[in-house]
């Protein structure tokens, strides 16, 4: 009897996946729909922006435009780099010690690196498809704004794949020797290199800032110097570096200056994948082993310093809903796969925001900042929609199987569904509103549109929140463990398609009006007609959230109520 090799049955079974994942996407049509109109709209936005951004440096005699061009494509592909990194690291770690498909698979005589292989495609492409989502339309502009040779488009889908396989190799690399060095420490060592790296970010901006003020008079030293802040990512051996000057030479018609580059990212790449599965093979089962033994063995008591400090600001609200939140709180610090993802989505939204503020002090003109401005916070607003629905939705399902625990205890079942609003939105307003801040003060708006923006992240946070935790009880999923899995089911999908409608709404009525004004009257004061009609479809939104928090959160109360556990 012939026997098959250990990679060709997990490519099997990764097929056979597919095609049942196919079969339920045809017995839910809206679901399918539903993931296509929301990328698209994602995608097209970021399209139609960088267009008009790209369109803008083309029309406009703009100095030193090409090498702007080609900064800005190296921190393209710099954040890109290191989002891909830790996301696809901390799904890695996820999928491997975190998942009972690999438990099981380790039981089996299969090997740890084709265990590691086979769960590292499913990573890859599932971190990869927020790059291909916002990487891909601004490299589709630019081609279409400077009408490039055919061989960019052509070559274009072959070199992101390269360059996507080297960070998230290094990732996993790092997934490993963490896990195997540091079993009993590895949150905070993490914690340690994200604020590490924030704070490195935070000193460069502000040397950034210090720089581009100088630079602003056009004088040729200071701008040479502003230049210079950014030559760490124009490194010859950055691979980000390497990715912006394959496709700069694919632009321009020229495959012999493209072919090193593009080889050094598939090399480096396809080099760095051999390593993760080598290390795969000695480190995989030994890591798994050591986080099985169990963690920390100090007992504390008392409970957690951030837990006694949340609970102190939540003075103003009863002591059982102040007991709810600090236990939706312990489990979403407890598990980095969650906390990681929103600190690195985070400081990369911050990094764009603080280096957005470089189109305005280009001659591009204030009109256009307070268009930059309306961008950031719609970048926010998504930042804020996507983490909704993959933490928030899943909470009411993930208590399904435990919820004998809360039913024995003296209160309402309507405190839990308050109790996760409350969580939900003043999470997201304590992310979001400092994005809003610091966008807002680098670009130097005024005063009244900095309200509004202010305003509407209220407005956001309280009706997505409401949106995500309502429906989550509505639709909820008890048969599911996993949150992912949960969040991308017909119920996460319908909340996140409503989000997105919302969000689109609530920014159309209150910080779009303010910005269109300001961008047409061309720097002149508002007139009280124009004031009058800002505040009035502030008013609307404002509205409009307060409706949809409480309809929502009452049918989703309503449906609690009812449940049989």
């Amino acid at each position: 009897m012939m026997t098959r090799s250990q990679p060709r049955i997990f490519q099997e079974l990764r097929w056979q996946l597919i095609r049942n994942t196919g079969l339920r996407f045809q017995g839910s049509r809206f679901r399918l729909v539903s993931i296509v109109v929301a990328s698209s709209l994602v995608s097209g936005t970021v399209t139609l922006a960088s267009w008009y951004g790209f369109r803008l440096m083309a029309s406009r005699d703009i100095p030193f435009a090409g090498g702007i061009i080609g900064i800005l494509f190296d921190f393209l592909f710099l954040s890109l780099f290191l989002m891909l990194f830790f996301s696809t690291g901390i799904i890695v770690y996820g999928s491997l010690f975190s998942s009972a498909e690999t438990t099981f698979l380790l039981t089996t005589p299969a090997r740890a690196d084709h265990i590691f292989a086979y769960k590292f495609q499913s990573a890859l492409a599932f971190s990869s498809w927020a790059f291909l989502l916002l990487g891909a339309p601004i490299l589709l502009a630019y081609g279409a704004v400077y009408a490039v040779s055919w061989t960019f488009f052509v070559l274009l889908p072959l070199l992101l794949m390269g360059f996507i396989l080297l960070p998230g190799s290094l990732g996993s690399i790092a997934c490993f020797l963490l896990v195997n060095l540091l079993p009993h420490r590895r949150r905070q060592f993490l914690v340690a290199a994200v604020v590490g790296l924030f704070l490195m970010a935070l000193a460069w901006g502000i040397s950034v800032l210090r720089s581009s003020k100088r630079a602003i008079s056009g004088n040729r030293d200071a701008v040479q110097e502003l230049f210079g802040q950014f030559e760490f990512a124009r490194s010859r051996i950055a691979p980000s570096h390497w990715m912006t000057e394959a496709l700069q030479a694919t632009a321009r018609g020229e495959l012999r200056e493209a072919a090193l580059p593009a080889a050094m990212i598939w090399a480096n790449g396809l080099f760095a994948y051999l390593i993760a599965t080598a290390i795969a093979r000695g480190l995989y089962r030994r890591g798994y082993n050591r986080l099985a033994t169990g963690g920390n063995l100090r007992r504390r008591y008392g409970g957690h310093w951030l837990d006694l400090l949340l609970r102190g600001t939540l003075a103003a609200l009863d002591p059982q809903t102040q007991l709810l939140i600090v236990k939706d709180f312990r489990t979403f610090r407890r598990d980095p796969v969650q906390w990681a993802q929103v600190v690195i989505f985070a400081v990369l939204v911050l990094l764009y925001i603080a280096n957005s503020r470089q189109f305005t002090q280009m001659g591009i003109g204030e009109s256009f900042g307070h268009g930059v401005s309306l961008m950031n916070l719609t970048a926010t607003a998504m930042l804020m929609c996507a983490f909704m629905g993959r933490f928030i939705f899943p909470l009411i399902s993930l208590e399904g199987r435990k919820f004998w625990i809360l039913g024995l205890l003296p209160m309402r079942r309507d405190r839990l569904i308050w109790g996760k609003f409350y969580f939900a939105a003043s999470g997201g307003l304590f992310v979001c509103i400092w994005l809003i801040l610091v966008g807002d003060s680098l670009l130097g708006v005024d005063g009244l549109t900095m309200v509004f923006h202010l305003i509407n992240i209220v407005v956001l946070a309280a009706g997505l929140s409401g949106l995500s935790v309502g429906l989550g009880a509505v639709m909820p999923n008890f048969r599911e463990s996993d949150p992912s899995k949960i969040a991308v089911g017909f119920g996460g999908t319908l909340n996140l398609v409503a989000g997105l409608f919302y969000l689109l709404v609530t920014i159309g009525l209150i910080s779009a009006p303010c910005a269109m004004i300001r961008i047409f009257s061309a720097g002149q004061p508002l007139s009280t007609s124009a004031t009058i009609v800002m505040i009035l479809l502030a008013g609307l939104g404002v509205g409009l959230s307060v409706v949809t928090v409480f309809v929502v959160l009452r049918w989703g109360i309503r449906r609690l109520r009812v449940m049989e556990f």
